[in-house]
């Protein structure tokens, strides 16, 4: 039986999706952070599940280290969780991300497509603020707490979101803004959130518990963003997404190009954080798996439009769904989830020949899934699902193939965030063929 503070060896069999090694104890399966797979290392189990066959334990020494591991180029690793496998190279993180989607997921790929950049990579950052009045900190929660991690200097955003990072901490104490302490529910400033558009230029989003003047004086002071913009989160939730926006100044959008497309990004609207890898899997988002009837189509989470624009060249009529009222707005659409808007078309009666869909991490869920198969089986239709969560995908995938009369086609992965288990999957379906 295991128990807590026992010390074991065991040797760890995968990585998982949480980022931890895995290792088998006896029919337990314990999670070892900063270990890989083939490294003998020695362990204290600090909590088992009453529930499941499952224990975490803490790292005590490596006894057999892998071939692949390296010293970590971050002096936050180990702290701050976000890049959990970046003590290990990317080709052997991306064979572990292949057999994890195989292991935990039933997904099976021949390879996790490479991204361009390992580093510097990402253009959309958000942060957590903390400290004191005077000494305000940016970071991110540590895992299983709400204590914070600083993520000064991070590797993996752009330079130039590093940058404005640092130029907030600084300016914000110097202001003297207090920091949102949600134990008390005092404070102001609650988040950042920064984007960047790959040529030096950054939009701020600063979210606050309250609206005052100080956010004025703070926007106007920093130098590196392009615009800046505020928005009050003042629910108990820790929500990122506030209620109230408003312009603070300079511009309301960051353009960014994507998809060979010029594409303008506000404060809330979602942007891919890696473009580079982004525009990879659009592109086998936008093929369809069998040769399609170029009349209707459909464009389901349609986010910032790049994906509608496309298909608009291939396709006589395309309708787009998107349910963030931002990004509707910018797509001259009524703000509508996906679910009511196959509602309205399958009353319609429509028969688009093509629907691409890049929902969230949630995933399409069991009703659009069968409004889905209510339109594969009035014809011939291709399905494309780009997915940023596994789960999710692979409970939609067998809800649309199981009883859907869908055919699964192919199923690609590309490295969307390197030194992180994610990963982008682009399935391609048919059904009605």
């Amino acid at each position: 039986m295991i128990r807590r503070d026992q010390s074991h060896t065991l040797q760890v069999e995968a990585l998982s999706s949480d980022g931890d090694g895995r290792a088998d104890l006896d029919g337990v399966s314990v999670a070892v952070p900063g270990t890989l797979p083939g490294e003998r290392v020695r362990v204290n189990i600090v909590a088992q599940s009453r529930h499941h066959p499952r224990a975490y334990a803490t790292l005590l020494e490596i006894e057999k280290p892998s071939p692949h591991r390296r010293e970590a180029a971050c002096g936050h690793h180990g702290d701050c969780h976000g890049c959990a496998w970046m003590m290990t190279d990317e080709g052997a993180q991306r064979e572990a991300k292949r057999e994890m989607l195989r292991r935990e997921f039933g997904l099976a790929v021949a390879e996790v497509v490479p991204a361009p950049e390992s580093w510097g990579y990402r253009w959309s950052s958000k942060r957590v603020v903390g400290g004191r009045r005077g000494a305000l900190r940016l970071g991110s929660y540590r895992r299983r707490s709400h204590e914070l991690a600083s993520m000064s200097h991070c590797l993996v955003d752009h330079p130039a979101i590093a940058e404005a990072a640092r130029e907030l901490e600084q300016v914000a104490s110097e202001l003297r803004i207090e920091p949102f302490d949600e134990t008390t529910g005092e404070g102001q400033l609650r988040y950042a959130w920064i984007k960047a558009n790959g040529a030096g230029e950054v939009l701020l989003t600063l979210i606050t518990a309250k609206d005052s003047p100080q956010m004025d004086a703070l926007a106007a002071a920093l130098k590196l963003p392009i615009g800046v913009a505020c928005c009050v989160q003042d629910q108990a939730s820790n929500a990122l997404r506030g209620t109230v926006l408003r312009h603070a100044r300079g511009v309301e959008a960051i353009v960014v190009e994507l998809l060979g497309q010029s594409v303008s990004v506000g404060p809330l609207g979602f942007l891919q954080p890696n473009p580079a890898v982004a525009t990879l899997a659009y592109r086998e988002l936008l093929e369809p798996a069998t040769v399609v009837d170029s009349g209707l189509a459909y464009d389901l989470y349609a986010g910032m439009g790049v994906t509608t624009v496309a298909l608009r060249e291939q396709f006589a009529q395309v309708r787009a769904c998107e349910s963030f009222p931002e990004s509707a707005a910018r797509l001259d659409i009524e703000a509508q989830t996906a679910e009511d808007f196959l509602v309205t078309a399958l009353a319609c009666d429509e028969n688009p020949a093509f629907v691409v869909a890049n929902p969230p991490r949630a995933g399409m869920g069991p009703k659009v899934c069968a409004s889905l198969s209510q339109c594969g089986r009035r014809g011939p239709l291709a399905l494309n699902i780009m997915s940023c969560n596994p789960k999710s995908l692979s409970a939609d995938l067998e809800r649309l193939t199981v009883d859907g009369g869908f055919e699964l086609v192919s199923l690609r992965a590309f490295d969307t965030l390197p030194q992180t288990p994610h990963v982008e999957l682009v399935a391609r379906l048919r059904a009605g063929a």
